[in-house]
């Protein structure tokens, strides 16, 4: 019983530390897809313009 707050403070910083991981990566993931839609978008629009001069 003497080693549990030991343990209860390591499976603590194990436990945030992983779910501090995985909210990086998800923040991580929908600011690539932001900048994927973003130039998708841009190429887009370039293209139309391109392929349309007389409009």
């Amino acid at each position: 019983m003497q080693n549990l707050p030991v343990i209860v403070i390591e499976g603590v910083l194990v436990f945030g530390g992983v779910l501090a991981f995985a909210w990086w990566q998800l923040r991580e993931l929908k600011q690539l897809e932001r900048e994927r839609e973003r130039k998708k978008a841009e190429a887009a629009g370039s293209k139309s313009e391109s392929e349309d001069p007389k409009a």
